[in-house]
């Protein structure tokens, strides 16, 4: 899936299975990236209303992205919004990184959430992507070999998907989203992997690629 989606988030997905030890070897974008000795984000002030309309999420939307611009000292990112809306299909928001910023494929599952935390959560994930694909980690993992070997491939993606997790917690410390409100939504590697960016308020905490077996099964 990470070759599939080389430019788009892929979603924060535990996968299942036994999980095998298989190192980062040769792949210095990943593992010694200039990322991980950048300093801590910029402490903002935001607190957009997430309303439970179309607009009144849109509107959230764009405001965070604009937080998370002044977090990472960024210029704007251009965010596009498509809403699909529920009929015979229910549909899932998915924000992903495009060719020229972000776009949110917004559904009503997002909409009629009161509490905004799903929507941060997936937000600043995706945001945090973008951070990747700028220090040229995003294109590292998507190249990264895996011997033909399904299960080193699902680990790689969950060291991809782990760093998202992680950035994401360094920018709701940063947005002032305190960790504790997180227990309920996130679980397993995936809340430890958050609870590390919050806890260093940067990305210096979010070297996935080097963590042991068991802390990215």
């Amino acid at each position: 899936m990470i070759r599939a989606l080389a430019t788009a988030a892929a979603g924060l997905v535990l996968f299942s299975g036994t999980a095998a030890a298989y190192p980062i070897q040769g792949a210095p974008e990943l593992t010694n990236n200039d990322l991980y000795r950048a300093g801590k984000l910029t402490k903002t002030s935001c607190t957009p209303n997430k309303g439970t309309t179309r607009a009144a999420t849109e509107k959230y939307i764009r405001t965070l992205v604009g937080c998370l611009d002044k977090a990472w000292g960024r210029d704007a990112i251009k965010v596009e919004i498509h809403y699909e809306p529920d009929g015979k299909k229910k549909y899932k928001s998915w924000p992903f990184v495009s060719f020229d910023g972000i776009y949110v494929g917004l559904a009503d599952d997002w909409i009629k959430a009161r509490n905004e935390l799903p929507v941060f959560h997936g937000m600043a994930a995706v945001y945090g992507e973008t951070v990747l694909v700028e220090t040229g980690i995003a294109r590292a993992a998507t190249t990264l070999d895996y011997h033909g070997d399904e299960k080193e491939l699902e680990e790689q993606e969950r060291r991809y998907a782990y760093q998202k997790t992680c950035l994401a917690g360094a920018a709701a410390k940063a947005l002032g989203r305190p960790v504790k409100s997180w227990k309920s939504l996130l679980k397993g590697n995936e809340r430890h992997w958050f609870e590390q960016g919050f806890k260093a308020g940067g990305p210096s905490a979010c070297n996935t690629w080097k963590a042991p077996e068991a802390k990215v099964a």
